[in-house]
């Protein structure tokens, strides 16, 4: 069984437990949400299964989606959901209310506590800021929505291509 992902938040600072025992209540603050799928979709690395299941261990349900995605949607509240696709190519986290500036800080955050060093920062095809990681999976941050751009003063989305 893999460990719950509790999200601890400090202030303007961001900290991550990974706790073993019985599941805690759904976090219902948005923020919180982003950790608990950003970290899902870290540890996931492309295996459906595992994402399915630390969601699934933070309250979150699966959700009927669009042919080739998984959607995932919080226990409690709607601004945040997330889905991965069925091969395992992409995860993705999105907040309608959490902007993308503040999902770029909760990454960071959460990359940090997670442990992960080597981080590079870049630029994508279109432009957008694209992490690194030193095992050279990629992860870009855009604003939310169908056609995302490079960021949004309202929404935001955060995709882990584990290729």
């Amino acid at each position: 069984m893999p460990p719950r992902i509790t999200p601890v938040l400090f202030g303007l600072g961001f900290g991550l437990v990974l706790a073993f025992g019985p599941v805690a209540a759904q976090d219902a603050d948005p923020v919180g949400q982003l950790v608990e799928g950003y970290v899902a979709c870290l540890m996931g690395d492309g295996d459906t299964d595992i994402v399915e299941e630390l969601l699934a261990d933070s309250g979150w349900s699966t959700e009927p989606g669009e042919d080739g995605l998984i959607s995932f949607q919080p226990g409690i509240g709607e601004a945040t959901f997330a889905y991965v696709a069925d091969d395992g190519s992409f995860c993705h986290v999105e907040s309608t209310v959490v902007d993308s500036a503040t999902a770029s800080e909760v990454l960071a955050a959460t990359l940090d506590s997670a442990g992960m060093t080597g981080v590079e920062y870049e630029k994508d095809s279109m432009g957008c800021t694209l992490l690194r990681l030193a095992d050279g999976r990629g992860i870009t941050i855009t604003s939310g929505g169908n056609d995302p751009i490079c960021g949004s003063d309202t929404d935001s989305g955060v995709r882990f291509a584990t290729e």
